[in-house]
C-alpha cells in the first residue's frame, strides 16, 4: 500500500510539473515570440504527455526510457530542420522538453526538492531572458576570465596545499598563506563587481564604500585626484574618502573574524568606535555639501583588483611579513611588534595583518590586536599624506585632517589601551 501511494504521488507530481512547465513555456512564447512566424514544437498538452511518457517508460524499463528519449529527440530533429529553413536555430525548446521528459525518472529516484529545483530554475531562466541578455552584453570576456582566476585560486590551488608549517622561521602553513590570498581576493573582487555592475552610476559615495572594501589607500588616491576635476564638490569628495576608511575598519574586523575570532572580539569595540567616528565625519560633510554646493553625479571607477600577478605578489609579501614578524617577536618582543606595525602601516597592511592572524608567534591575542590597530592608524597617516598632496585644496585639507586625526587616535589606542 505504501509503495502504491508513493508511486501515485510521484505520478501526480510529474504530471503537475510537466503541465506547469508547458504553461510557463507558452507564456514565454507569447511574451517574446508572438510577433514572429516561428513554428514551435508542442503545446501545453504535449509537455504534459511528455512527462507522462517519461514516467511510464522509466517505470517499465530503463532501456525503454532511453529508446523513448532517442525517438522523441529524432522527432525534434525533424522539427529543428524545419526551423532552420526559417532562420530560427534556437534549441531552447528542446532542452526544456528534455528536462520535462526526465521529470518522471527524477520523481521516482530523487528527493522531491531536486525536481522542484529544476522546475523553478526553468521558470526563472525563461522569465529572465531580457535580464540575461542585458547582463551578457555588459560582461566582457575579461570579467569571465577574472571569475575563472578566482575559481583557480580557491577551488584548485588551495586544496592542493599542505596545512603544516614547513620551517620554524615561516610560522604559517602554505594552506593558510593561500587561504589569506583567497579571502582578500574574494572580498576585493566582490567589492569591484558590486561597484561596477550593481551601483555603476551611484556616485562617489558608493565608490568610497566599495573601494574601501578592497583598498582604502587606492580609493583615497583615486578620489583625491578626482577632486581636482570637480572642485565644487570638495565636501562630498572628503565624505567619500572618509567613507573608504570607515569601510577599512569594518573590513579589518571581518578578516580578523574569519581567521581568529578572539582577536576579532578584542578589536570589535575599538574598530567599531573608529568606524562610527569616520561615519559621523562622513555625515557632517554630506550635510555641508547639501547646504552649500549644488550636487552633480560623479563616478570614479576603479580597475579590476583580481589579477594572478597581484595574487602572487600578495602571497610573496605575506611570506615576507610572516618571516619579519617572526624575527621581530622572537628577538624584540611586544615593543618590537608595535614599532614594526607602525612602519608597515605606510605600505600595504593586508599582508602584515593576515600574517599576524595566521602565524604561530610568541604573541598573545591582545598584542596581535594592538599590532593591527597600530598598522591601521599609520596607514591612515599615509592616506592623509596622499590626500594632502594629490587632492584639491579644500578636499585635500579636510581629508588630511580627518584621516590624520583618526590615524593618531588609532595608533594611540593600539599602543596604550591594549
Amino acid at each position: 500500500m505504501n509503495f502504491a501511494e508513493s508511486l501515485w504521488g510521484d505520478f501526480i507530481v510529474t504530471l503537475m510539473f510537466g503541465f506547469l512547465t508547458g504553461l510557463e513555456l507558452k507564456a514565454y512564447l507569447q511574451k517574446y515570440h508572438q510577433s514572429t512566424d516561428e513554428v514551435f514544437f508542442g503545446t501545453v498538452r504535449t509537455f504534459a504527455f511528455t512527462a507522462i511518457a517519461g514516467f511510464s517508460f522509466f517505470l517499465l524499463d530503463f532501456w525503454l526510457f532511453l529508446v523513448g528519449f532517442i525517438g522523441l529527440s529524432a522527432l525534434y530533429m525533424l522539427f529543428y530542420s524545419k526551423a532552420l529553413t526559417r532562420d530560427h536555430g534556437s534549441v531552447l525548446l528542446y532542452w526544456v522538453w528534455a528536462l520535462v521528459y526526465v521529470y518522471g525518472a527524477l520523481a521516482q529516484t530523487q528527493p522531491f526538492w531536486v525536481l522542484a529545483a529544476i522546475f523553478v530554475t526553468i521558470v526563472i531562466v525563461l522569465n529572465a531572458k531580457q535580464t540575461i541578455n542585458s547582463l551578457a552584453e555588459k560582461i566582457s570576456g575579461d570579467e569571465l576570465t577574472t571569475l575563472a582566476k578566482l575559481i583557480l585560486l580557491s577551488g584548485i590551488i588551495l586544496p592542493l596545499l599542505p596545512n603544516e608549517i614547513l620551517h620554524p622561521w615561516l610560522p604559517v602553513s602554505p594552506f593558510k598563506i593561500w587561504l589569506a590570498v583567497v579571502v582578500v581576493s574574494s572580498v576585493s573582487y566582490l567589492g569591484y563587481v558590486a561597484q561596477k555592475y550593481l551601483f555603476k552610476n551611484q556616485g562617489i559615495l558608493v565608490t568610497g564604500i566599495f573601494g574601501g572594501l578592497y583598498s582604502s589607500t587606492a580609493t583615497t588616491v583615486v578620489l583625491s585626484r578626482k577632486s581636482k576635476d570637480v572642485p565644487r564638490m570638495s565636501y562630498k569628495m572628503t565624505a567619500a574618502i572618509m567613507l573608504a576608511t570607515a569601510m577599512m575598519y569594518l573590513r579589518l574586523w571581518a578578516i580578523a573574524a574569519v581567521f581568529q575570532w578572539k582577536v576579532a572580539q578584542a578589536l570589535a569595540p575599538y574598530l567599531g568606535i573608529f568606524a562610527l567616528l569616520s561615519l559621523l565625519i562622513v555625515f557632517a560633510f554630506i550635510q555641508i555639501e547639501r547646504r552649500n554646493v549644488q550636487s552633480q553625479p560623479v563616478m570614479s571607477q576603479a580597475g579590476n583588483p583580481l589579477e594572478l600577478k597581484v595574487a602572487f605578489i600578495f602571497a610573496g609579501l605575506f611570506v615576507l611579513m610572516a618571516v619579519i614578524t617572526q624575527f621581530v617577536t622572537q628577538f624584540y618582543g611586544g615593543d618590537g611588534l608595535r614599532y614594526l606595525s607602525l612602519i608597515v602601516g605606510f605600505t600595504d597592511i593586508d599582508p602584515f595583518v593576515l600574517s599576524l592572524l595566521n602565524g604561530s608567534y610568541s604573541a598573545d591575542t591582545q598584542l596581535i590586536a594592538s599590532g593591527i590597530l597600530i598598522a591601521a592608524g599609520s596607514n591612515n597617516l599615509l592616506k592623509a599624506l596622499y590626500a594632502w598632496i594629490l587632492g584639491e585644496p579644500i578636499a585635500g585639507k579636510y581629508s588630511a585632517i580627518g584621516l590624520g586625526s583618526l590615524g593618531i587616535l588609532t595608533i594611540a589606542t593600539g599602543w596604550l589601551m591594549i
